[in-house]
């Protein structure tokens, strides 16, 4: 019989049966019994053993116990001549060793108790530190480190950022306090507390000692401090004696809070000095010496100096003052040697006068602006593209007078931002004439029509001159794609423009002529454009044959007006071409040219100038039919009227209350329209036609004056006496109005933050709650909006926020107040931050430091031996037993072996069958 077979034969008589079942029982009786004691716990505790409590953290571990049971059961199936106390021993040895196992990864601990001190020193190592500090601050560290025994010492550096220090092989802790490169600027203590807490080890006292002069730029240890109690963290300090220096330090400016244009006031700067010694103050204004008093000598006594200067705005918005130390005997620290701020001005309206006429003569502009500030209205001219392109922009303007500027140089969102400045933001707009202004300045079906009271597609009160245009269009080889195409869309768009009884024809060239769009009224728009389309490029280019053309079909038509449009992009022989000019111009035809990229300047000048025209030289082939429109509307001068014109009142309004503008010299000219139902009409000329009328448009509200503003119509009114008082009537009437409330604004700058007040009290002295308020905060350099935040209400009629500042200077600020939707209250002010509060600073300052050492328990100056005594205080923490148990099981585990190999109580007596 195999062993195997016999084996099993013995596993199943009555008694090994018995053994078996006995054995599960007890299994099951040991998972049962450990099922009812954990429940669903998650940890143990322990508390009825001899010693101190214990905790197991895993106590799942211990199902591994139920396997004991089966040490017991393979003994009866030992075939081994060892004793049954000698079996007996082996079985519990094992049971014990898997038990001490199950208990090892159960993971017990229990909590113990000593007083061993783990110290973190916080040294400040900013620009405020002297070296001498820092050296004393070295020796300290040494001096806790030999003074430390079992305790554990570790060390962090702070400045802006703190910054974990490690110890160096062979080197002292303290060689690792050393300043932050480009770090140095600011001082962040509550930071390094912070950092600090997490580097403790268990088991150990916490102390913590801070190694500072105490100022802060960043942080709160006031605050920290009683965290610092909360962890149980005694906070001690320990400041060292500066070197002695001498420093001056420029502390702030500070300004009246009503500044108002031309009202002189005075800038009070606040100068430190820590000797009495002489300097030279400089005081800049927006960029510039202050007008008034821009430098000063002064006599600094020891300690605060107040020194005064006189200043006037000479603009409203905001101003800038900027102070400078420019001499003196002795200082140290450069960075604190100047101060900025800003504070808004009111004043006079700001007006943004933008000419057209200042391409053709510069000083167009300066009869109006003369007048304007005469009347003491602050103008900013610019030229015909000085228009801005968003609404914020214009913001800072109360009106935008518009004088002789084509549509060409004005782009669509410059027009879009005009109608939000007028409609949505409340803003003046006045449109002056001249030849490029209204329908002659190419505006008809535009935003801007929309905007005017007028229309610009004026009935012919006078008789209108028939016209008749003949394009003559290059298309050869180079005007392939866009620039053809551009060219086609111009011919139609001068056709749109033409009136229905006028004549147009299209003549196209290469090395030849020929017509594509034969004679024919204006009004057979279709059969026109269907022409147009077949146009095609060709091969090289020769102008003449085109103009030859041209000239052949104009002397054939019976217009009043006959006009030449020759556009090209290259270069042509200019044989014949002078002598043809001069016989069309006898003809009464004149001949414009408008140049492509590459065209040939110099002869398109010379054909323009000999046909009595105009030269246009365009980049932006997008611009073509602008420009075509603008040279046929040239050719019809069918709404400029130049005739002397004596202006009548049509209704008497505020505006011209006191002018005398009934008793004004007579116009030369201005451009026909025709006003708008709604439009209120204020003066006519002689034919019944607008001269000035408004509307509101939206919030605002839109004036057009049909005449200019300059020495070609408005000679005469330019000399007469009535005519800075008239427009600045007129002005004054339709300039945006300030009707929102203002409430008081205050800001203060506290580590690098500003923190923004409004109160929001009525005249009533009743709190104004349950505003939308928002804070802008404006460039002043810029006038840009930088950032934009929420200002909610803290408390009744208080609504306050707070920013970074993100750069040292000066800002403007603006918190604007709304209920649904529309706004109600302005309140404006501005805050400074001329350098770093790092530089603000020269002495220690030790009342932050001494207020943390009181509320944590800490000590005032401490000495090293201070710091590591625990008194009474010791720490608990959880100790884990673990280890200790696995060497009680490798203890076990030797003796399992010692009994395999050792006979210890003799024999028994094996049975065999």
């Amino acid at each position: 019989m195999t062993p195997i077979r016999q084996a099993v034969r013995s596993l199943l008589t009555v008694s090994a049966l018995v053994r078996i079942a006995i054995t599960a029982a007890a299994v099951a009786a040991v998972v049962v019994g450990l099922s009812a004691w954990i429940a669903d716990q998650t940890s143990l505790h322990v508390a009825w053993l001899p010693t101190r409590p214990i905790d197991l953290l895993r106590p799942s571990a211990l199902y591994l116990v139920a396997i004991v049971p089966v040490f017991y059961l393979l003994r009866t199936l030992s075939l081994t001549d060892l004793s049954l106390a000698q079996q007996l021993t082996q079985a519990t040895l094992r049971s014990l060793v898997i038990a001490g196992i199950a208990i090892a990864l159960a993971r017990p601990s229990w909590i113990t108790e000593q007083s061993k001190v783990a110290t973190i020193v916080l040294v400040d190592v900013s620009d405020s530190v002297s070296d001498k500090q820092l050296a004393a601050a070295r020796g300290y560290v040494d001096q806790l480190a030999a003074a430390s025994g079992e305790g554990n010492l570790q060390l962090i550096t702070f400045a802006e950022q703190p910054i974990a220090v490690r110890k160096a092989d062979g080197k002292p802790l303290s060689a690792g306090i050393a300043r932050h490169p480009g770090g140095g600027a600011g001082t962040d203590t509550q930071a390094a507390m912070q950092l600090g807490y997490g580097m403790y080890p268990d088991g150990y006292v916490p102390r913590m000692v801070i190694v500072s002069d105490g100022n802060q730029t960043q942080g709160d240890i006031a605050v920290e401090a009683y965290r610092a109690k909360e962890l149980g963290v005694r906070v001690s300090w320990r400041t060292f004696d500066q070197d002695k220096t001498s420093e001056i330090r420029v502390a702030g400016l500070t300004l009246p809070d009503d500044l108002k244009v031309g009202q002189p006031y005075e800038v009070t700067a606040e100068v430190w000095s820590t000797e009495a010694q002489k300097a030279t103050l400089a005081l800049q204004q927006d960029e510039f010496p202050n007008g008034l008093e821009p430098v000063k000598e002064v006599e600094l006594r020891e300690g605060k100096n107040l020194v005064k200067f006189k200043s006037d705005a000479k603009h409203a918005g905001a101003t800038t003052y900027r102070l400078r130390l420019a001499r003196f005997e002795h200082d140290t620290e450069s960075q604190n040697n100047q101060a900025v701020t800003t504070a808004p001005v009111k004043g006079r309206p700001n007006v943004l006068y933008v000419e057209g006429g200042i391409l053709r003569e510069p000083g167009q502009a300066g009869h109006m602006q003369r007048a304007l500030q005469h009347e003491n209205i602050d103008v900013t001219v610019r030229g015909p593209s000085g228009i801005p392109s968003t609404a914020k922009e214009l913001e800072k303007f109360d009106l935008v007078l518009v004088s002789d500027v084509p549509a060409r140089l004005m782009g669509a969102g410059q027009m879009q931002a005009l109608d939000a400045y007028v409609g949505q933001m409340g803003g003046g707009l006045i449109m002056a004439g001249g030849e490029d202004s209204f329908g002659s300045g190419g505006y008809e079906r535009t935003r801007i029509e929309q905007i005017m009271p007028v229309r610009f597609d004026s009935e012919k009160i006078q008789e209108q001159p028939d016209v008749a245009v003949v394009l003559v269009i290059d298309r050869s080889g180079s005007m392939q794609g866009p620039k053809l195409e551009a060219a086609k869309e111009s011919a139609r768009a001068t056709a749109e423009v033409l009136s229905p009884n006028d004549y147009i024809a299209v003549v196209a060239f290469d090395s030849e002529a020929q017509i594509y769009v034969h004679p024919t009224r204006a009004s057979n728009k279709m059969r026109i454009s269907n022409d147009i389309a077949r146009l095609q490029s060709g091969g090289g280019t020769n102008i003449f044959p085109g103009l030859k053309d041209a000239f052949e079909i104009l002397q054939g038509i019976n217009a009043k007006v006959k006009h030449v449009i020759l556009m090209t992009d290259g270069e042509a022989p200019s044989d014949g071409i002078a002598e043809l000019v001069q016989d069309m111009r006898a003809s009464r035809i004149t001949v414009s040219c408008v140049g492509v990229q590459g065209a040939d300047r110099n002869l398109l000048s010379m054909i323009a100038d000999a046909g009595d025209g105009r030269l246009y030289m365009v980049e932006d082939i997008g611009a073509l039919p602008k420009i075509f429109m603008k040279e046929t509307q040239e050719a019809q001068k069918s709404q400029l009227v130049e005739d002397v014109i004596h202006v009548r009142i049509a209704k008497r309004v505020e505006a011209i209350e006191g002018t005398s503008v009934e008793s004004a010299p007579p116009l030369h000219g201005y451009v026909t329209t025709k006003p708008k139902p709604a439009a209120e009409t204020i003066l006519i000329s002689d034919l019944g036609e607008p001269i000035l009328a408004r509307w509101r448009y939206g919030g605002g509200t839109a004036v057009a004056w049909t005449s200019d503003v300059k020495n070609r119509w408005s000679t005469e009114w330019i000399r007469w006496n009535g005519y800075p008082k008239f427009w600045a009537q007129v002005i004054r009437s339709s300039m945006r109005r300030k009707v929102y409330d203002s409430y008081d604004l205050s800001a203060k700058v506290a580590d690098g933050r500003a923190h923004v007040v409004v109160d929001a009290i009525d005249t009533g002295d009743k709190f104004v709650n349950e505003l939308d308020t928002h804070l802008e905060v404006i460039d002043p350099a810029t006038s840009k909006t930088i950032d934009k935040l929420p200002m909610p209400q803290t408390a009744a009629g208080r609504y306050t926020t707070d920013f970074r500042i993100q750069k040292y200077g000066s800002y403007l600020l603006k918190a604007v107040h709304q209920r649904d939707g529309k706004t109600v209250a302005e309140s404006l002010g501005s805050v400074a931050l001329s350098y770093p509060l790092e530089y603000l600073r020269t002495t220690p300052d030790p009342e932050p430091l001494r207020h943390a050492a009181q509320v944590s328990g800490g000590r005032d100056q401490a000495q090293p031996a201070e710091i590591w005594d625990p008194g009474k205080e010791k720490v608990s923490y959880t100790q884990d037993l673990w280890p200790y148990v696995l060497l009680g099981v490798l203890a076990l585990f030797l003796l399992d072996l010692y009994a395999k190999r050792v006979r210890l109580f003799g024999y028994r007596t094996i049975k065999f069958q």
